[in-house]
C-alpha cells in the first residue's frame, strides 16, 4: 500500500499562499522597472552634452572673502544688475592693467545668494573687523590684508580715487 502525504488547506494556508504570490509579481515589477529605466536613462544620456566646470580666480563670496590665498587684495563689491556696474568693472580692469605693482582684486556681486545677507542700502558697517559684522552697501571696495579688513571704500568717486582711475584727455 502506497503511503498517501495529507495536506490539510487551511485558511492560513490560502492566506499565505495569496500573499506569496502578490510578493511575487511585486518583485518582479520592481526589477521589471528598474531594467527599463536603466535602458531608457541610458539612451537619453547619450544625447547629452557635457561641459567641464571651473573655478573662477576672480570671484569671491562674502563667507569666504578673508581666506584668499594672497597676503593682500581688494575685494570690489558691487551690484551686477545697476547701472554704474560697468563702471566699477572698468575702474578695476584699468586699476589692474595700467598701474605697476597693481593689488589683485576679487569681484563680490552683491546679487549672488551668498551675499545678499550682508547687501544693504544704508547704514553699512565700515568698522567691520569680521564677516558676521559686515554690512556693504553697493559699490564698496575692501582692502583685506593677512585675512583682516584694513580699509574700507565706498561709492564710485572714493573707488575711482583709491584705483587711481584719471580721465585721459586728447
Amino acid at each position: 500500500m502506497k503511503k498517501q502525504k495529507i495536506i490539510y488547506k487551511t485558511e492560513e494556508y490560502e492566506e499565505m499562499k495569496k500573499f506569496i504570490i502578490v510578493l511575487i509579481v511585486v518583485i518582479l515589477l520592481i526589477v521589471g522597472i528598474y531594467f527599463l529605466s536603466k535602458l531608457v536613462i541610458k539612451n537619453s544620456a547619450k544625447e547629452l552634452t557635457y561641459q567641464a566646470g571651473s573655478i573662477s580666480t576672480e570671484v569671491a563670496i562674502v563667507g569666504t572673502m578673508l581666506n584668499n590665498p594672497e597676503k593682500e587684495y581688494y575685494v570690489l563689491a558691487y551690484d551686477t544688475e545697476k547701472n554704474n556696474a560697468v563702471a566699477y568693472k572698468t575702474y578695476a580692469t584699468y586699476y589692474t592693467s595700467e598701474q605697476k605693482n597693481a593689488i589683485k582684486i576679487y569681484y563680490l556681486d552683491l546679487n549672488d545668494a551668498f551675499n545678499k545677507p550682508y547687501y544693504v542700502t544704508e547704514n553699512s558697517n565700515p568698522n567691520a573687523k569680521k564677516i558676521a559684522d559686515l554690512k556693504i552697501k553697493d559699490g564698496t571696495l575692501i582692502k583685506v590684508k593677512d585675512g583682516k579688513i584694513v580699509e574700507y571704500n565706498e561709492g564710485i568717486d572714493n573707488i575711482a580715487k583709491k584705483l587711481k582711475v584719471t580721465e585721459k584727455k586728447d
